[in-house]
């Protein structure tokens, strides 16, 4: 090994990881610089989960070794990572809302006076001075049920700080916060920077890691095919090193409707709060919009805007309280999903592991479940069908009879899209078409979904991201507190002003849709 450089805290060096029939890590070098934001960064499946799982102590490598201030140490355990001051944060966070914060943070590794009784006052000073450090000061007997998603991270965090960690993990840290808890946690991270923690941060969103990150590796198929400082790094950099493709996001391939038909018209749709308060604002509330033929309609919003609710109340997951909605120019009555299916409505939910996939039953079964109708089940036509939209949408499956679990989560969300495309809807709705997915399945989705478009599909797609928003939509409308803030056509869209537009508290230049006040 060469000599060690004097700001690489920690590096794992030649690893190595077989599993049956593939090569997770092939030869991978990684370094993590002192008290920098290492950004790491790849395609699902290209290792980085692999590599983190083995710097954590959940795996342990076939060969290699890991560093540490360039000494060689052995990490064969969480508790023998933590003990060297290595610590991961999950994506999916392990905060047990059954117990107060104090409880959470020294869960498993409780502070005990004379051997026996839980030191219960050290662990409160203890826990109240970790969530002092991450300027978040919430008293430690609060239930952690109690708190938003924002805040349960903030008691991961100081579950890791408690224990000492030098080194911190951060595995998608952001992909369930909202833009305030996002802003919340990016501070935190800078000033755990200043005080001397070294961050490993992995997220598939390239505007957070070209604000955070410091240094960047780039990960490809098992190997590293990228390493550089900040400065030497922009987005195209990051993309072709990961697909190997330039600009993403790109390449419109259907033409943008005009004077199309209208196949959705959505006449002061409102739902009821679900608080059960009378005064309470609805999710939803006055909402009007037509989708033509061919169109692809983005609904840009923050979190809390409505968006997620006014496409399940399209798909039928929720029940309206005042409105209309039409189909093709009759109106429909939609009460239920089923209702919203014979109408020709189908929904790709937002989070495809609660409220999409069945990880018990295989990949075809996930594909053809919403199509089967009747007492008989027509195997060989579904079947058939299903292997056709497994070609035609590049789903990488060697046999549809595995469980869905075994494919990458940008193939998942493909199943689902599949499982729609098998009931030849009028409508598509996608809630986050993109959430967790790396890069190249992104462009993927987008080339399908232009497709579609162009084959007379009206589609409509929500989405927090104003990158994704901008590439992807012939028209946006934008979600502010539950009411439409403003509409543009896609050569109106500004980064600037679909914020500006979804922003409560923040004034906008755009044109306000008719009959409504400027903001």
């Amino acid at each position: 090994m060469s000599e060690p450089q004097v700001d690489v805290i920690l590096e794992a060096c030649n690893m190595v990881k077989r599993y049956p029939g593939t090569i997770a890590l092939n030869d991978v070098t990684f370094r993590a610089h002192r008290n920098k934001v290492n950004v790491l960064i790849g395609e699902n499946g290209a290792g980085k989960s692999t590599l983190m799982r083995v710097l954590a102590g959940v795996e342990s490598a076939d060969q290699g070794c890991i560093y540490l201030n360039g000494s060689a140490i052995a990490v064969r355990s969480p508790l023998e990572a933590s003990t060297h001051g290595i610590a991961i944060v999950h994506q999916e966070l392990s905060v047990l809302p059954n117990l107060d914060l104090s409880e959470n943070i020294f869960a498993g590794r409780e502070l005990v006076k004379s051997g026996v009784f839980v030191d219960r006052g050290s662990q409160d000073v203890q826990s109240y001075a970790a969530l002092e450090r991450l300027r978040k000061p919430m008293p430690v007997k609060t239930q952690a049920a109690r708190l938003s998603l924002g805040a349960r991270q903030i008691v991961e965090l100081a579950r890791t700080l408690a224990h000492g960690a030098k080194v911190l993990i951060l595995d998608e840290p952001t992909s369930a916060l909202s833009m305030a808890e996002v802003d919340s946690l990016f501070r935190v991270i800078d000033e755990l920077k200043q005080s001397g923690v070294t961050i490993i941060y992995i997220s598939h969103r390239l505007h957070e890691l070209l604000h955070l990150g410091d240094h960047f590796t780039v990960l490809r198929s098992g190997r590293v095919v990228g390493e550089a400082p900040r400065a030497d790094v922009s987005r195209d950099w990051i993309v072709e090193r990961m697909s190997g493709r330039v600009n993403a996001a790109a390449d419109r391939d259907h033409i943008k409707p005009s004077k199309s038909a209208t196949v959705l018209s959505v006449e002061r749709l409102s739902l009821a709060a679900s608080s059960g308060d009378e005064a309470a604002q609805a999710p939803v509330h006055d909402v009007s919009f037509k989708v033509r033929q061919g169109e692809i309609l983005g609904v840009y919003g923050l979190l809390g805007s409505g968006r997620t609710e006014l496409v399940e109340a399209l798909a039928g997951c929720r029940k309206k309280s005042a409105g209309m909605i039409r189909l093709h120019e009759k109106i429909v009555r939609i009460e239920s999903v089923p209702d919203a299916m014979n109408a020709g409505i189908m929904l790709v939910p937002e989070d495809r592991q609660r409220d999409g996939l069945i990880p018990d039953l295989t990949i075809r079964e996930n594909m053809t479940m919403a199509a089967t109708r009747g007492l008989f089940l027509n195997r060989t036509k579904e079947t058939a069908r299903a292997k056709q939209l497994v070609k035609d949408l590049n789903i990488a499956a060697r046999n549809l009879e595995l469980p869905v679990t075994t494919l990458s989560g940008g193939n998942q969300q493909k199943v689902l899209l599949a499982r729609c495309l098998m009931c030849s809807p009028s409508v598509l709705l996608l809630d986050e078409p993109t959430r967790g997915v790396d890069v190249g399945a992104k462009a993927e989705i987008y080339r399908i979904l232009r497709h579609l478009a162009s084959q007379g599909m009206s589609i409509l797609f929500t989405s927090s991201e104003i990158e994704e928003t901008r590439a992807l939509a012939d028209r946006v409308i934008v979600l502010c507190q539950g009411g439409i803030a403003a509409e543009f056509a896609d050569s109106e869209v500004t980064d600037e002003a679909l914020f500006a537009a979804a922003s409560p508290t923040v004034g906008t230049t755009a044109t306000p849709l008719s009959g409504m006040p400027a903001l």
